[in-house]
């Protein structure tokens, strides 16, 4: 199961069946109610995908490095270089921001790591790479002057289209690190945050709802003189939805989008605790 279907699944647990019906099925017509619309699928086109997961994208994704060795730089001005990365580098995906641009390749970065062709630390930990050697590594290299190696100066100018605004001379063999935006379905949730999400399309839900609803609701009580009783109290008790909508996704879904990305929370740990060199 996925993060979506199970945030439509606790709607419909949370809120009266007959409200959902009403607000996402009956307001259809009667010639679309003819073609057995779903009412997971109305949830997910009309609230979900339009309003919910274009906000998540906009505070969370994952965190990847890019390789844009042998993509074309093409260079309007002297410092300025704009480079248009295929999706098929970003694993099918439109890039949300970009963090910085590394001037080593991806490449270089593993053999330093210590990692072999297979992806593991083959010599970490061996006798040519003990603590002691990385000690003395880390004082020598104190006295040296400190390496340009990767620049900030980046910016998303058009889908997946970066501008470098530096004056120094780029290397063809270069590493983006950027923020990809969540999977179609947020299958790159972890367990863990499916609750949260879950609450959070339960605040965009009944905030549709009750945009939808209210005044209808009014003009049936004005008009045909109904007593609508608990289908109003129900509509009625969605007015502060909007709010916490906004206060639940300010205040909780930033944190947890931000805390669910293991790459950028192992980031933000090491920048405040420190670690090796």
């Amino acid at each position: 199961m996925n993060p979506i279907q199970k945030a439509v699944d606790d709607v419909k647990f949370r809120i009266p069946r007959p409200v959902l019906q009403k607000a996402f099925i009956d307001r259809l017509g009667t010639w679309r109610n003819n073609q057995r619309v779903s009412l997971d699928e109305m949830i997910v086109s009309t609230v979900i995908r339009p309003r919910v997961l274009v906000d998540c994208n906009m505070v969370g994704g994952s965190q990847v490095l890019v390789s844009l060795n042998g993509l074309l730089q093409e260079k309007p001005t002297e410092y300025m270089t704009v480079i248009h990365i295929p999706k098929e580098r970003t694993e099918g995906k439109s890039i949300n921001s970009v963090l910085n641009v590394g001037f080593v390749g991806l490449a270089y970065l593993a053999s330093w790591a210590g990692m072999n062709s297979a992806g593991s630390f083959a010599t970490y930990g061996s006798s040519e790479n003990t603590a002691l050697m990385t000690a003395a590594a880390g004082m020598m290299t104190a006295y040296d002057k400190i390496p340009m190696v990767s620049t900030a100066r980046c910016e998303l100018i058009a889908e997946n289209t970066i501008c470098i605004r530096d004056s120094i001379n780029l290397a063809p063999d270069m590493t983006l690190r950027c923020v990809l935006a969540n999977e179609e379905n947020m299958n790159n949730l972890q367990l863990r945050a499916y609750k949260n999400f879950s609450k959070l399309v339960e605040y965009a839900v009944k905030a549709y709802i009750y945009n939808t609803l209210l005044i209808n609701v009014d003009q049936g009580e004005l008009q045909g003189g109904a007593q609508l009783g608990t289908f109003k109290q129900v509509i009625d008790s969605y007015a502060d939805a909007e709010e916490n909508y906004q206060d639940y996704y300010r205040n909780v879904w930033e944190k947890v989008a931000f805390m669910q990305d293991e790459i950028t929370y192992m980031r933000y740990m090491k920048l405040i605790l420190g670690g090796n060199r």
